[in-house]
């Protein structure tokens, strides 16, 4: 079975809540999405709720996604956000075990954990992001350090819950304007070992949850990405904080993807 093309954007600490809504109605208007592509955007907290009243009533076309959230059901945990709360909104997504979110926060393996579960147990899909740092990958341990978050973080999962779950391999080193563009030699290694853990840890529905890569994408690349084996999609960050940025590499990664599946039938 061929598993679907996943694409969107991280807005990340950008854009006011009527920016976000008028960037989806444009968005909205601008994109054709196929029955075999999931497409997402991830606004900031304060834009979801102009975000879900422009969506309006029933199943989304572009998945609203949430750009955290917190364990717990409720509680003195002063700045946080709870699935009840997202729910309430009407988040399709939320986005667990980004890098920055890694790295600059602190936020650690079992702790991310803990939201994977408590995402999933609260019905909504998530998307977590796994990738080592350019220290890791200097001293050599990129797949361990990958493997370890991977099982860590999806430790306790129900395979019947796996269908709501998508990975995201983003290498910390290629991570923003500064980072250093990975190249297709680069992402497949790591696309296909998380595949094979994935198989390992919850059989053939392991294999089939999509992995997106995340990391210096646009237009002039993505299809490289995308025509990978492993590579389902993509999360992007800058090109996709334009609605044309956000359709050109869209477009561009949804070429590569059929290209991957014409090569593979």
């Amino acid at each position: 079975m061929a598993r679907p093309y996943v694409f969107g954007s991280n807005f990340k600490m950008n854009q006011t809540p009527a920016e976000s809504a008028a960037f989806y109605r444009q968005l909205a208007a601008s994109i054709e999405i196929p029955d075999d592509a999931r497409v997402f955007i991830f606004p900031p907290f304060t834009s979801l709720a102009a975000v879900a009243e422009a969506i309006g009533e029933g199943p989304h076309a572009i998945w609203l996604g949430a750009q955290n959230a917190f364990w717990a059901a409720e509680g003195a945990y002063t700045g946080e956000i709870s699935l009840r709360m997202l729910t309430a909104l009407g988040v399709d997504l939320v986005l667990v075990g980004h890098a920055e979110r890694r790295h600059t926060f602190h936020e650690a393996d079992v702790e991310l954990n803990r939201k994977v579960r408590a995402v999933l147990g609260a019905g909504l899909r998530t998307l977590f992001g796994v990738g080592e740092t350019a220290e890791e990958r200097g001293y050599g341990v990129s797949a361990e350090t990958v493997l370890r978050q991977l099982k860590i973080g999806l430790y306790g999962v129900d395979p019947e819950q796996l269908d709501r779950v998508n990975i995201a391999y983003e290498p910390v080193w290629s991570i923003g304007a500064g980072g250093t563009p990975a190249t297709p030699d680069d992402v497949e290694p790591m696309a296909a070992l998380i595949r094979d853990a994935l198989g390992d840890l919850f059989g053939d529905a392991g294999r089939q949850v999509p992995i997106l890569y995340g990391g210096s994408v646009d237009p002039s690349n993505a299809a490289t990405f995308t025509a990978l084996p492993n590579v389902d999609g993509l999360l992007v960050g800058r090109s996709g904080w334009t609605v044309e940025g956000f359709v050109a590499t869209y477009q561009a990664g949804l070429a590569g993807h059929r290209q991957a599946n014409v090569l593979v039938g």
